[in-house]
Order: structure tokens, then sequence, then C-alpha cells
């Protein structure tokens, strides 16, 4: 178990510097993939309920402390799709195509979430003329990535189950 937590933590402090970095600056049509969320739904298809929730606060708190957000509301989001990922891993661990499609809602689920807290906040992030576009490419960009991450998360977190886009 604490191997896994390692595993985890590991991805997802890559995944929060390569979106913070490298996704900061290439932002194809002007939205970049939330690699950050995407580790995590990788990781947390393969732990426990207590440590994914864990491992999902902490991800969204290291996203808060490098971004401009507001402290709290990353760590909020990510707490609520770990929630989701343990809740219905089991539902989707055979179909690639039902895993995508969960890639696609959690992602954007979450970018709605943290739009709609973050105006609560005073952030103002709904009165953007571009948020449905910087909801959905984002979630797009995930589904894709999906392919690749989640594989390799699988196989990194040492999951002995196959899943549907395991290889």
């Amino acid at each position: 178990m604490t191997r896994r937590i390692l595993w985890a933590s590991a991805l997802i402090v890559a995944a929060v510097a390569l979106q913070t970095t490298l996704f900061a600056d290439l932002r194809p049509l002007d939205a970049a993939p939330a690699l950050a969320l995407l580790a995590l739904i990788g990781a947390g298809r393969h732990m426990r309920e207590q440590p994914a929730l864990l491992v999902g606060f902490g991800s969204g708190l290291l996203l808060d402390l490098l971004s401009e957000s507001p402290l709290g509301l990353w760590a909020l989001v990510h707490t609520v799709v770990i929630f989701v990922v343990v809740r219905f891993r089991e539902r989707t661990e055979d179909d690639p195509l039902i895993l995508g499609f969960g890639v696609f809602l959690l992602t954007a689920g979450a970018l709605t979430l943290f739009a709609i807290l973050g105006t609560i906040f005073g952030e103002k992030t709904l009165a953007d003329a571009s948020i449905v576009r910087k909801i959905v490419l984002p979630a797009a960009y995930n589904t894709v990535l999906a392919a690749a991450v989640l594989p390799g998360a699988s196989r990194l977190m040492g999951a002995h189950r196959r899943s549907g886009w395991d290889l």
C-alpha cells in the first residue's frame, strides 16, 4: 500500500510539474490538458479509498501552491474527483469507451466545479467569454492522452487487474 502511495505521489508531482511549466506556455487553441487531474484519475483507480482521498487532496493542494488560484480550490476539486473515481472505478475497468467518456466527464466536471467555486471566491471565472472552450478542450485533450497515461499509471501502480486501455 505504501508503495502505491509513493508511486501515485511521484506520478502526480511529475504531472503537476509538466502542467505548470510546459503547458503554461504551450497552449494549443488557448487551452492545455489537465495532466494533474489525469494522473490522479490513473493512480486513483488502483488505490484504496482513504489513501486515494489523501493523495487527491495533496495533488490539488500542490497545484494550488504552484498556480495563481486561491488556496484550496484545486484541493477541493481533486478531492471530489478522486471520490467519484473511487466510487465508480469497478464499473469502468474493462471498457475503454466508458473509461474515455468517464475521463471526459470527470475533467469537464472538475473544471466546471473549479470555475463555479472560483467565481464564488471572487475570481470571476464564469465571466470569461471563452469559459466553455476552456472546459471542453482540456477534457478532450485528457480523453486523448488517457490512452497513454492510464495504462502507464496502471503498470506503475502495479495493478494486477486489466483495464480497458491496458495492453
